[in-house]
């Protein structure tokens, strides 16, 4: 035990001089809550610009247009038809709403005329006003219903609506779901980093190989085993470094409401980091040299966090996808601390603790098998 302490001493010692290291471990994962906070700063804080076309210019369609501007998230401008095009490619507005002729007088006879929505920009700026819009125009039909089709008793029944007072009590509480997204996404970054620094810290493994310090340190009174075991434990102690530095900064200094238990996702992330320990240790098992390590390691750890949903929201991804995620360790990290965001007990998590568990020591055990299978004295170039 002595031997592999003073060689997990030796291996930060030397790791931990090279700048390119120190960046990986501490340096990329703030960056990586940097450009969230960045992402995620303005959520929830602007608001759709929505420029309107009345070409009926009823009384219900004023009211159905006043009825829009007074939603916080809405600012209505008055726009002609020429203007339409020019207003929405100048970014002046983000949509455009055209309410047909005859509008009012179809909704009295039971028949509601299509409000066409234009943009240049998507669900993302029409999703809103077009959710809004169903739900109003819903209302009027159900009045028309309810009238029989009949203009004054829907003028009277409208009218009685809009007279009627009630009493409103509003309570606000707090939007967890923008402190919620952006811890995913930063933990989805820093178990990318995680995997980086731990694949470069056993590629050592492969270099002492080639400039022969393995086997001189193999031909003192120091096994094969121990060498690995020290490697694996410096390792660990950089990735619990990295993981306890990534907490504090996330929690302390960025001030964000993790809704995590702090104890609770450091033994997540300590889990998931033998999780990157041992496919790095696997990876350095099925290389010949730093090269090929180093292609394998860019084959798997960004493609696979990208489909884990360490960079954006899973459910976005076609099913086909989400499927291949579920044989991913990442994904199984990232559930499990959404699940506790959502109030979920350590114990309802214990499904994702175990399959976590299941791929570190598989992959330790896949790598000790090709180690010693492939003991022979050979330079690594």
């Amino acid at each position: 035990m002595r031997n592999a302490w003073l060689l997990t001493l030796n291996t930060l010692k030397v790791l931990l001089r090279k700048k390119g290291n120190i960046i990986i471990f501490f340096i990329l994962p703030i960056i990586g809550m940097l450009v969230s906070i960045g992402v995620y700063s303005n959520l929830g804080s602007t608001s759709v610009r929505i420029g309107v076309i009345d070409n009926d210019q009823s009384a219900l369609v004023g009211d159905f247009v006043q009825s829009i501007s007074q939603q916080e998230t809405m600012k209505v401008t008055a726009v002609t038809e020429g203007e339409k095009e020019r207003q929405i490619s100048s970014g002046k507005v983000d949509c455009v709403l055209v309410i047909p002729v005859g509008f009012a007088e179809a909704i009295y006879n039971g028949n509601i005329k299509p409000v066409e929505i234009f943009s240049i920009k998507g669900e993302a700026a029409t999703a809103w006003i077009q959710s809004y819009t169903n739900i109003y125009l819903r209302n009027l039909q159900d009045i028309s219903e309810a009238s029989g089709e009949n203009k004054n008793t829907f003028e009277k029944i409208y009218n009685n609506i809009k007279q009627a007072k009630f009493s409103l009590q509003i309570n606000k509480v707090q939007d967890q779901t923008k402190d919620k997204g952006m811890t995913t996404q930063m933990i989805g970054f820093l178990i990318m980093f995680m995997m980086l620094g731990a694949g470069n810290t056993a590629e050592m493994i492969l270099r002492e190989k080639r400039n022969r310090t393995y086997y001189r340190i193999c031909s003192a009174p120091v096994s094969a085993k121990t060498y690995i075991f020290g490697n694996v434990l410096a390792n660990l102690l950089l990735v619990m470094l990295q993981i306890s530095l990534a907490l504090f900064m996330m929690i302390k200094v960025f001030k964000i409401q993790t809704h995590v238990p702090v104890v609770e996702m450091f033994m997540i992330l300590v889990l998931f980091g033998l999780v990157a320990i041992g496919l790095g240790v696997l990876i350095v098992a099925f290389s010949d040299d730093s090269k090929q390590a180093g292609t394998l390691q860019n084959l798997f750890i960004t493609p696979t966090c990208m489909l884990a949903g360490c960079f954006w929201p899973i459910e976005i991804m076609p099913k086909s996808l989400q499927q291949i995620a579920d044989f991913l360790p990442q994904k199984w990290t990232i559930g499990a601390i959404q699940k506790l965001q959502m109030g979920g007990s350590f114990d309802q998590i214990m499904i994702n603790i175990l399959i976590i568990a299941a791929f570190a020591l598989t992959f330790f055990l896949v790598a000790a098998y090709r180690f010693g299978r492939n003991d022979s004295v050979k330079t690594f170039i």
